[in-house]
Order: C-alpha cells, then sequence, then structure tokens
C-alpha cells in the first residue's frame, strides 16, 4: 500500500527533522515544525472549533503555507477545505453561506475579508489563530480515509468538484518546488505541493 501524505510528514519529522519543508517570506518550517503545527492544528479543529467528519471549512486568501497546515489538519479530521483563492470562487460567498456543513471560514492575516466572512461561515478566524497559540486539547485522529472527500474545487462551470486525498496524489507531478500566488490549482496542489511533501524536499514561495 503507498504510503499516505500523513505518513510521510510524520516520517520526514521523525527521520529528517530540521530538513526545510517550506521557505517563504512569512518564515522557514521544517518538517519537525510543519508536523507540530499539524498536530496543534487538528487539536484546535476538534476541541476548540469543534469539527467534525464531514465539516467544510472555508479558506479565504492566496496561497499562503499555513493554508498547507490547514488541509492536512481538516483531513485528518475527516473534514473538507474548501479553498477560495480566486475571485469567481470568492463570489461565490453569498452562495455559500447557505451550504449543509459550512462550519468555520479561515482567512489570511493581511486580508480585509469584509463582511461577507461574517455571512460565509457560523464563525470566521484570521489564519494566524489556527497554530499561532498552545492549545490546551489533544488531537484524536483515528487512520484517515484517503478516498474520502478533502478537498473542494471550483469547477468551470461553477459547480464545486469533490476530491480525495487519493485523487489529489494522482495528478500529474511537476519538476518545480515552487509556488506562485494560488496553492490548491489542480497544477498546482497535486503536482508541486503534495509532491514535494510526500519526497521530504522544500516548497518555495515566490
Amino acid at each position: 500500500m503507498p504510503e499516505s501524505l500523513f505518513q510521510a510528514l510524520a516520517r520526514h519529522a521523525r527521520l529528517q527533522p530540521d530538513a526545510i519543508a517550506c521557505a517563504s517570506r512569512f518564515r522557514l518550517a521544517s518538517y519537525r515544525k510543519l508536523w507540530s503545527r499539524v498536530e496543534r492544528a487538528t487539536a484546535r479543529l476538534q476541541g476548540e472549533w469543534r469539527i467534525r467528519p464531514g465539516d467544510i471549512v472555508a479558506y479565504q486568501g492566496r496561497g499562503h503555507p499555513d493554508a498547507i497546515v490547514l488541509f492536512v489538519a481538516l483531513a485528518r479530521c475527516g473534514a473538507v477545505l474548501l479553498p477560495l483563492e480566486h475571485p469567481a470562487s470568492r463570489a461565490a460567498f453569498a452562495g455559500l453561506a447557505e451550504r449543509p456543513g459550512l462550519a468555520l471560514a479561515l482567512f489570511d492575516d493581511e486580508l480585509d475579508p469584509g463582511p461577507d466572512a461574517s455571512r460565509i461561515a457560523p464563525a470566521a478566524f484570521p489564519l494566524s489563530t489556527l497554530i499561532g497559540q498552545p492549545c490546551p486539547y489533544r488531537a484524536t485522529v483515528a487512520p484517515p480515509d484517503t478516498a474520502a472527500c478533502s478537498l473542494l474545487r471550483l469547477a468551470g462551470d461553477g459547480s464545486l468538484r469533490p476530491l480525495s486525498l487519493d485523487q489529489l496524489g494522482e495528478e500529474t507531478a511537476g519538476e518545480g518546488r515552487e509556488v506562485h500566488g494560488a496553492l490548491f490549482d489542480a497544477n498546482v496542489f497535486g503536482p508541486v505541493v503534495l509532491s514535494a511533501l510526500h519526497a521530504g524536499d522544500t516548497l518555495t514561495w515566490r
């Protein structure tokens, strides 16, 4: 059975803890630090924000490295990320407020989400609150189902396409290890982001 993303990240954190996973203008993050943030984020999502399997969490922003932590932590919870990185997806805010299961919205700290953030979900927080402070809770994680939906991607016709980690891993592997702008596009997230993290390489933000 192929190694899952969760197994790969935990292995990198154990065997090459000081190797750099993410390098950006925000910070450098080693694989040990990345996995520590994933565990803290998982505990906060479950214990403080009450995210449950099947819940949908929206991310409003564009390409912040901590959105990777959010995605992995949500997948560990059995929840689903809805990235809103493009004008077309952000324009869908009004309809998203009516979508069942939309539990939470997180947005890049430097972004002014405006009044829509309070309407998109029952609660909205800056992305930094996910890992910025110690969390008194402990994560309770069963082996994640990699065939379950973990990402909703906006399709060309305006519909939301559900994708599992297995499907994301099948997206054609790319040669680059650099992120320019959006993280969750089809030609970036699976081919570049997930491929690099599986391999234990460094993702660099330009």
